[in-house]
């Protein structure tokens, strides 16, 4: 069986720690800060968490770029060089166009390298839940799945890997646009958290409102313990930008109530810009994710 590599992109959250014990590649995404580019780095080399998240703070305009045709092209030619084919896992198509970049990318790869085979699957989400996705594919991988059963195994479990997140401020979700239902459930109310989920067809969806940290870290709470299945979910992982102490109080609680090990990792440029500081998220495998944005609404859900 050839050998492969798994490659994921910067929206997937997942620490330097966590990538390089488990031998896991990612695509880079791209940030202009005023004008200023850098790479969406989840090592966080040319600047610091803090640093990235008092930029938004202090109103610097921030854009995100997606995975380009020659990030692709430069950082898959080494392996085709050494014989290994590539699976890339990728954020959402429906919040970005890199799996598209990424197949225009792979026409030009095979026609230099035909004997190679090189594998885009969307995940149909992003953040911390594309994370678990990648760190279950790679066991799958070490099992002995060759890259064409990996494929199939990402498409068949992708919806079990559920998300609920909250923010402090509507300001980002609002100017980037990606939070469907956003409108609808908040309008300009001033004071409210809205809660969203990675839908079953790859956006981010709101789902409810609160008001107050309390009760934002209670619907969070709850929207894992209703998705987790019990004996199954091995673990849970919670996603903050500079919100450690809300983060720590979801730890505790998770582990206290579900007597289930959870761990705590920043949340990454991407993703960061897009939903701005004081993002908390809950993220586990657990039940299939079945809502999706412009479903009928049924009994008040």
């Amino acid at each position: 069986m050839a050998k492969y590599q798994i490659f994921t992109d910067s929206s997937c959250d997942l620490s330097t720690e966590i990538r390089k014990a488990h031998n896991l590649e990612y695509f880079y995404f791209g940030l202009v800060v005023d004008g200023v580019e850098y790479r969406a780095d989840l090592d966080w080399v040319d600047y610091a968490p803090d640093q990235f998240y008092g930029w938004l703070e202090q109103g610097k305009k921030i854009k995100t770029t997606q995975v380009s045709m020659q990030e692709v092209i430069d950082r898959v030619t080494p392996y085709f060089e050494k014989g290994i084919d590539i699976i890339y896992i990728g954020c959402s198509s429906a919040l970005t166009g890199s799996m598209n970049l990424f197949e225009l990318a792979k026409r030009q790869l095979l026609e230099q390298y035909p004997e190679r085979k090189m594998i885009g699957v969307d995940s149909l989400t992003a953040s911390v839940t594309l994370g678990m996705l990648v760190l279950d594919a790679k066991k799958k991988q070490d099992e002995g799945f060759s890259i064409e059963q990996l494929e199939k195994w990402v498409l068949d479990n992708r919806l079990l890997y559920n998300q609920f997140a909250t923010v402090d401020t509507l300001t980002y979700l609002r100017a980037s646009g990606r939070i469907k239902g956003l409108a609808a459930f908040l309008g300009n109310i001033m004071s409210v958290k809205p809660i969203f989920i990675s839908d079953r067809k790859g956006n981010n969806y709101t789902i409810n409102k609160v008001k107050g940290t309390k009760a934002s870290l209670n619907e969070l709470f709850e929207g894992v313990k209703n998705a987790y299945v019990e004996g199954e979910t091995k673990e849970i992982y919670i996603g903050h930008g500079r919100a450690f102490d809300r983060a720590e109080m979801l730890k505790k609680r998770v582990e206290e109530e579900l007597k289930i090990p959870a761990h705590i990792l920043w949340i990454g440029p991407i993703v960061g810009t897009t939903c701005g500081p004081g993002v908390l998220g809950i993220f586990c495998r657990g039940k299939e994710v079945t809502r999706f944005e412009g479903e009928p609404k049924v009994n008040n859900q």
